[in-house]
């Protein structure tokens, strides 16, 4: 009898039932028992993963939904949840997004990659309020989104001094001194993305002042930095990180963004949605085959 015994241990029943989550076998266990029902169910609520855009996800990604209350009751365990994601779903709104930080209150891992609005600005400033141990977010957008206020990446940067990971890539409405102000009072960020977020070197020499830990840092579609900028990025970093750009810089890096600016004139007037993203990646796959291709233009 004694030799199983500790079976009946609930610490060393959570461990073993940790591993079957690993390799996806944990669900068929809760029903063996209460007992491994009550060990199992609070480990699949750390970490929950849907997305948007695959259709079966999508139904699970809607059900879950259904559970997030605008206020009241919680569910049993909303309190273990700790990893969100929930990826490339447009019809997550900003009330569904307050009731997930109403409903799930340790959250340190939040992933809205192609989910968030461009009302989101009050939202953001929410969910700073309400995770200060946030580790790792991501709101990149689908397009660009030049109606967005700088409220809720300045409640990022007053509220978030934890996080590891930070992804605004997309976000076109950010005030540059204000993404300054989130990477100043982040010094843990090891990966960030800033991609086509109209920055400039004051960015770059922010990042190689205040991110001594950083690993990665994606630029794309960034054409108003100079190579020399990255370059003294590179250099006076102590640990190695890897930076990545356009292919193409040039001496006058307004260039670039004044072609984009052109041509997202000429869809604005043939009516093409999301005409800004659409000419930054045109010009990144041109510059692909030829990276002086538009000098020529001039």
């Amino acid at each position: 009898m004694t030799h199983t015994s500790i079976f009946i241990i609930p610490e060393l029943l959570e461990h073993i039932l940790h591993f079957l989550l690993i390799d996806k076998s944990l669900y068929p266990t809760l029903y063996v028992s209460r007992l491994w029902y009550r060990c199992g169910a609070p480990i699949l609520w750390r970490r929950i993963e849907l997305k948007g855009g695959e259709a079966e996800d999508r139904t699970r990604l809607e059900r879950f939904l259904k559970i997030v209350p605008g206020g009241g009751r919680k569910p049993v365990y909303s309190s273990k949840l700790t990893h969100l994601k929930i990826t490339h779903y447009p019809s997550l709104s900003n009330k569904k997004i307050k009731g997930i930080v109403h409903t799930f209150p340790n959250i340190i891992h939040l992933d809205f990659e192609g989910s968030t609005d461009d009302h989101f600005g009050k939202t953001l400033k929410l969910i700073a309020k309400s995770y200060p141990n946030l580790e790792y977010l991501n709101i990149s957008a689908l397009h660009g989104f030049k109606s967005e206020r700088d409220i809720g990446l300045n409640a990022i940067a007053q509220s978030c001094h934890k996080l590891e990971y930070l992804n605004i890539s997309g976000h076109t409405g950010f005030s540059e001194i204000i993404i300054c102000n989130v990477i100043c009072s982040c010094p843990r960020l090891q990966q960030l993305d800033l991609s086509y977020c109209g920055i400039t070197d004051k960015t770059i020499e922010e990042i190689a002042r205040s991110c001594p830990k950083l690993k990665y840092l994606n630029l794309e579609g960034c054409y108003k930095i100079s190579k020399e900028a990255i370059d003294q990025l590179v250099s006076a970093h102590t640990t190695d990180i890897h930076v990545k750009t356009t292919l193409m810089f040039t001496d006058t890096a307004d260039i670039p963004n004044d072609f984009i600016s052109a041509f997202s004139d000429y869809l604005r007037q043939a009516n093409v949605a999301n005409r800004h993203i659409f000419a930054q990646s045109l010009l990144d796959l041109s510059m692909r085959d030829n990276s002086r291709w538009y000098l020529h233009l001039h």
